[in-house]
């Protein structure tokens, strides 16, 4: 089932709607109209984090310049693609018209696109993919969360810490996890090493992004296995996407001392149990292209937003408890070297 939302009323509605109706409203798709089409991450929106900051950011845009939007919220990889042809087919005769791809999922999507059976001036922006080699009048962008890893990762150095992350063969979570080791390692006091662990071994298993029972009951898992260890507090670093939701409730239900780092947003308002997040400014990212859209500049074909230009950051829950002066205190100290890492590795 797809569902939609309309950003042209200012309402967050999704209606249900089936596969053979056209998903587009004819007034909007004509040449010299300018719309926007969002296809979100696999039910992703109402993750309080990403997805949603997305969203946001096409609100503020509506707001702003009144270009109306909607959204595609896809349930399998399947109606992504018919959603993305049927983009194609209806705009053939527009010349204003983008589409969001948004997530790093549909870069093979994107990959075989043919801009050429859409009109001219159309555009696709493609989220969180790493390489310029995308078919013409294709963009992309990415969040690297090397530095900022990196940095969380020299910041729980005071103690024992782990990755959990959805699935295996997904290059933007390997490199997340290879900034955290390389932090963690460089800046640690014990003989301690980060564990991996994964919601799911398969490699490249997209549903592991939004399994939120899996991840619940592999938070609890780790949580309670630690408690038992040598350690009774563990600093849990989540790369889950949508299925965080799980790990945060793990967190709270689990009687033990164990906490989660926040990620892509401020968590520490929906989750008491988090010294700090890792934020990225995903809202900013996406009004700064529309804008630039709409103003008539230049998209480059590829772009890196980072810890060094604010794409991404470390926000810090005050109300945790006293620790958190002990991380802000490293956060101070390896923030320059984990920009300079962030930079060396950009380079590899």
């Amino acid at each position: 089932m797809i569902r939609f939302v309309f950003g042209l009323f200012l309402l967050l509605a999704l209606v249900a709607c089936s596969n053979s109706e056209s998903v587009f409203d004819s007034e909007q798709t004509r040449p010299g109209i300018a719309n926007i089409m969002l296809l979100s991450s696999i039910n992703g929106i109402g993750d309080n984090s990403y997805n949603d900051q997305i969203l946001a950011g096409l609100f503020r845009f509506y707001e702003d310049r009144g270009v109306p939007f909607r959204l595609v919220q896809p349930e399998s990889m399947n109606e992504a693609d018919s959603l993305v042809q049927a983009w194609l087919k209806e705009n053939v005769d527009t010349d204003s018209s983008l589409l969001i791809l948004a997530s790093s999922a549909y870069a093979g999507l994107a990959q075989k696109l043919d801009i050429r059976f859409s009109g001219d001036g159309n555009k696709v922006l493609l989220f969180e993919a790493d390489s310029a080699g995308f078919p013409q009048d294709v963009y992309s962008f990415l969040i690297d969360r090397y530095g900022a890893s990196y940095l969380s990762g020299a910041i729980l150095g005071v103690g024992t810490a782990a990755v959990l992350a959805a699935a295996p063969g997904f290059e933007t979570l390997e490199t997340s996890i290879e900034g955290f080791r390389a932090g963690y390692e460089a800046h640690k006091k014990e003989n301690d090493s980060v564990a991996v662990y994964y919601v799911s071994e398969k490699e490249g298993d997209e549903s592991a992004f939004n399994d939120v029972e899996s991840a619940y009951m592999a938070t609890y898992t780790l949580i309670f296995s630690n408690f038992f260890g040598e350690t009774h507090d563990l600093a849990i670093f989540p790369l889950l996407g949508g299925a965080i939701k799980g790990a945060r409730r793990a967190v709270i239900d689990a009687p033990m001392g164990s906490f989660v780092i926040g990620m892509d947003v401020d968590q520490s308002e929906v989750l008491p149990k988090v010294p700090f997040s890792l934020t990225v400014d995903i809202k900013g990212i996406v009004v700064r292209y529309l804008q630039d859209w709409r103003s008539g500049h230049d998209w480059p074909r590829y772009r890196s937003f980072g810890l060094d230009d604010g794409g991404a950051a470390i926000v810090f829950n005050k109300e945790f408890d006293a620790i958190v002066e002990t991380y802000e205190a490293r956060y101070k100290k390896y923030y320059d070297e984990a920009v300079r890492e962030e930079a060396r590795h950009a380079k590899k």
